[in-house]
């Protein structure tokens, strides 16, 4: 979700790193909760037999699509703790000021950009309207805590909660491997999956809104950089050697789990409609589900990777952080009778061509959107964050 530059293994010093194919993955990635946030809701009372069996399944493949955030972080945790350990084993330390510069160079300019372009949008259009404190936490970076006890916004800055978590995670990773290397990152990763376990438990245990206060909570989250950042300890750099066909079994048999964690735990929806301890093991399912996805993309044969697929993770970053804002635009100006998240109400060949150019002109504004944003306001910074790199990736 910050868009991390996707660091070619250089086996000799280990000072390059870069996978293309996770790139692809993180456009996986983007593409699940653009899914979530652009496919209409489905009333699935409305239905009966069959017709209710797919309503319910199209319910959860939606609801599954907001996993993706999930996956962002397992993606990114796996990422820097691999740059993390290459550059101490490279150097003898962790370098935190450089890292902290270059998070900052990499997240920051796009960040506070559309925090002042969601700021403004709120004066100009009432549906969009912006409290001053949400604004406040959002700039602060606790804007995931303001969500937990506050609730959503419908202001285009709503899906930026996810990366106050990310950045609370960069606050805690680089330190810990200066200090400690591999074993202190190994035993927090560990010492993680427990922690986010026990508050889903007491979160759901005391009936806190599933789709609100555990969703949005650090600790719940944090889960998915544990998961990561084993993975990159145990491969040591390595990648699977798998067949296609086992791959394809590996993503296919991800979204199954996804689907299925949601279908039966209903981990999305504002009513908890199961006990503690369902909740608990509908988050596990999702982490295992994220990791096939990493296992599965992972080592795919340069062949196979498209470079147009490439280029879109590499804008990720932007892809994300636009996304929210140009569905609701082509929503409003092309099909004002879909709504973002809204039931459908409506006829359904009228429902089907509305969503479809809904979701297709709304994803084109946000790869257009990304791409102006990469080239002007992100490239420049990315540019000079290569300065304080000291395991390299990719060129800019």
């Amino acid at each position: 979700m910050s868009g991390e530059v996707t660091p070619t293994l250089d086996s000799g010093a280990g000072s390059h790193y870069y996978r293309p194919e996770l790139d692809v993955l993180r456009f996986f990635a983007f593409l699940s909760v653009f899914f979530y946030h652009a496919l209409p809701g489905v009333e699935v009372g409305n239905h009966t037999g069959w017709g209710r069996v797919a309503a319910l399944v199209l319910s959860d493949f939606k609801s599954a699509g907001s996993f993706g955030v999930c996956l962002f972080f397992l993606l990114s945790s796996f990422l820097i703790t691999e740059l993390l350990v290459r550059e101490r084993d490279k150097t003898g330390t962790v370098h935190i000021k450089a890292f902290y510069t270059r998070r900052i160079l990499r997240i920051w300019p796009l960040y506070f950009f559309f925090l002042f372009v969601g700021f403004a949008l709120g004066h100009l259009v009432p549906a969009w309207s912006l409290e001053t404190p949400r604004l406040l936490a959002f700039l602060a970076l606790l804007g995931n805590w303001y969500v937990a006890v506050f609730g959503w916004s419908a202001n285009p800055i709503a899906p930026l909660w996810s990366i106050s978590i990310e950045e609370q995670f960069y606050l805690l990773w680089p330190g810990l491997a200066k200090l400690g290397g591999r074993s202190a990152i190994l035993v927090l990763s560990v010492l993680l999956l427990p922690i986010s376990c026990v508050a889903i438990y007491l979160l759901a245990r005391y009936r806190q809104d599933a789709s609100q206060v555990i969703w949005a909570s650090s600790l719940v989250q944090f889960e998915f950089f544990g998961v990561g950042a084993l993975a990159a300890l145990l491969l040591k750099g390595r990648t699977p050697v798998l067949s296609m066909w086992s791959r394809f079994a590996m993503i296919a048999a991800a979204g199954i789990l996804w689907i299925g964690a949601e279908g039966l735990f209903h981990l999305r929806e504002s009513v908890l409609l199961s006990g503690p301890l369902s909740y608990v093991a509908g988050y596990q399912i999702i982490a295992v589900g994220c990791l096939l996805l990493l296992l599965g993309f992972l080592g795919v044969a340069q062949r196979w990777v498209p470079r147009p697929l490439i280029y879109l993770g590499k804008i990720s970053y932007g892809l994300y952080v636009f996304h929210y804002l140009c569905v609701d635009l082509v929503v409003r100006l092309v099909a004002p009778a879909v709504r973002v998240g809204s039931a459908i109400r409506y006829g359904k060949v009228e429902v089907a061509i509305r969503s479809l150019g809904a979701m297709s002109f709304g994803l084109l504004l946000t790869i257009l959107c990304a791409a102006v944003s990469y080239r002007f306001l992100e490239k420049p910074f990315l540019k000079l964050k290569e300065r304080f790199t000291f395991v390299t990736s990719r060129a800019v």
